[in-house]
């Protein structure tokens, strides 16, 4: 594991792994099956392909990995999750008030 996650850009983040692999997350787009309440969710990007889905309700997140992570082992599920615990904890911090 040991990704660190950083804002890219608004509503994106990057996020860095030791050995040089990097993922992108981008806000998503509706998704009919997972993206269907109007809660917040996210692209997971590896080699320009989309990989997982994030969705968050309420104060907790769901990871949905698509087929495509399939053809990358170096990011497994585990992977995934510190990837959207990071990208929970920095979105709160941006709408939390200081």
């Amino acid at each position: 594991m040991k990704w660190t996650v950083n804002e890219w850009l608004t509503e994106g983040y990057r996020a860095s792994k030791t050995g040089a692999l990097n993922a992108y997350i981008y806000r998503a787009l509706k998704w009919p099956d997972f993206y269907n309440n109007g809660a917040p969710a996210y692209e997971v990007k590896y080699s320009g392909a989309t990989i997982a889905l994030i969705r968050f309700e309420g104060k907790g997140a769901t990871v949905k990995t698509l087929a495509a992570a399939a053809r990358f082992p170096e990011i497994n599920d585990l992977d995934l999750v510190e990837i959207a615990l990071w990208v929970s904890k920095l979105r709160g911090a941006c709408s939390s008030p200081n």
